[in-house]
This record gives structure tokens, sequence and C-alpha cells, in this order.
């Protein structure tokens, strides 16, 4: 009997990125749905965290993190954990499939400009960004190289509050995941989806993870203020759409990232 409880307990759906892309507002909507317990704070931050690694048995550390976090946990069938930095790093892919090789996976994407916009101004907001948009872009190779041979994910590492347009890097981010997780286990959307299509989208979602249809009104979760573009922002955007065109990241390479991974899943 406690062997079944230890089971049921497993956290069985990661929402697992990409930041900025609409993670929150989605955890927010299956939260309301009565199959599903969402994991207090949303974002457990278990596989990410700089003590996982270095932990006797990280196993032992997922459960007991993930214990402290499901408080009030009443028997529903789905238990979700949207941390979205976990599509970000190969290694916080394989933690979080080990720790439950069993469970689905949700990834949101959105255009990398707007997310790495989105990005920056929220890091910008929260004091972990002191540089204009531009100038913080044209550094990011820099202060992310510099973090990585420090093997620095610490909270308030750059490869975290500074990652702008290199989280936008999805081509080898879907093959990382792919090459660790059935495509039968994963289901892809954006952003634009679910907030123009609420209803058609979350019943692709309540049906690929199996439990009922259930109404969810739709609702703005957060709305960034509309500000004017400076001309800062407008060139920091148009260097922006020359680095991932440079980069070959387009939904045509996406897509056939996609079409691979579900070719070789059959």
């Amino acid at each position: 009997m406690q062997d079944t409880k230890q089971r049921v307990k497993l956290v069985n759906l990661h929402i697992i990125g990409v930041q900025k892309a609409g993670t929150t507002a989605l955890a927010s909507f299956l939260q309301q749905h009565p199959a599903v317990f969402l994991v207090r704070g949303k974002e457990a931050h278990i596989f990410d965290h700089p003590d996982y690694a270095t932990h006797a048995n990280p196993l032992d550390f997922a459960r007991s993190q993930y214990q402290r976090r499901t408080q009030g946990y009443g028997g529903q069938p789905i238990i979700c954990d949207a941390t979205p930095i976990t599509i970000y790093d190969p290694s916080f892919l394989q933690n979080c499939y080990q720790y439950n090789p069993d469970a689905k996976f949700i990834l949101m994407l959105r255009d990398p400009v707007e997310r790495a916009v989105s990005h920056y101004k929220m890091s910008k907001r929260t004091g972990k960004e002191t540089r204009r948009m531009l100038s913080a872009f044209l550094l990011e190779p820099l202060r992310l190289h510099l973090a990585r041979r420090k093997k620095d994910w610490s909270f308030n590492s750059p490869l975290r509050t500074q990652s702008y347009l290199d989280r936008g890097r999805y081509g080898r981010q879907l093959q990382a995941m792919f090459n660790i997780i059935p495509a039968s286990q994963i289901l892809i959307m954006s952003q634009e989806e679910l907030q123009n299509e609420h209803d058609q989208s979350l019943t692709k979602i309540f049906r690929f993870l199996d439990i009922h249809r259930h109404f969810i009104p739709s609702e703005t979760v957060f709305a960034a203020p509309f500000t004017k573009r400076t001309l800062g922002e407008r060139l920091a955007r148009l260097y922006a759409r020359m680095y991932f065109a440079l980069a070959g990241e387009s939904p045509k390479t996406w897509l056939q990232v996609l079409n691979k991974a579900s070719t070789t899943d059959e």
C-alpha cells in the first residue's frame, strides 16, 4: 500500500519551458482542473537546483523537495511542476526524466525575439540587469561563456538571468529533448495558441493528459504594460532577428526536428 501511494505521489506532469512563453498562464489554467494538483510555488526548481547534482542521492533530494511542495495533495491523478528552465540544459531535462520516466511533458514556445525582449524587461525590472537592451544582447555571449566556464548555475547566474537570446535557440533544445524523452510523452504548443485558441488549446492538453474536459475561463494572467519602443529597443530587436537568422533558428528548422523525432518514435 505504501508503494502504491508513493507512485501516485510522483510528479507526473512537467511544463519544462520555455520561460516567458505562457508557462505561468498554462499552470494557472491547469490548476483549476479538479484532476490536477500544482506543486506549491508552481516552479519547484528541483532538477536545476545547484544542490541536486552534488547531493549523495539526487533522487532522494528530488523526492524530499517534492514532498514539501505537495502539502495538501488530494489524490488528483495529475501532479504538475512548471519549472521553465528545465528545457534549457540537457542535464536538467535528463534529471527530470530520470525521476519519473512515465511522466508527460509540455513545452510552450514563443517567437524567440519576443521571448528575449520579455526576458530582458523582467531582468531589468527585478534589478538583475543594468545595461540597455542592445548592450545586454551584445554582451550575452561573453557573460554566458564566463558563467559556463565557472559552472555557475546559482540562482543569480547570468545563465538564468541574462540568457536572453541563448534561450531562444530552440533547435538544439528540441533535439536534446527528443534524445532524452520519447515523442509520445511530449506536447508542444505556442503561446499564441493558448492566447488565441484558449478552449481548443486546453481541450488538446486534456486529451494529452487523458483527463476529462473541464471549463476553464480565459483570462490574462500577466500582461506587460504597453510602452512605446525606443530607438534602442528597435535596434536590439533588429540585432536579435539577425542573430536568430544567422543561427538558423526558424519555424521551418524546428518543424524538421519535430518531424524527425515523430518518425523515429514510431
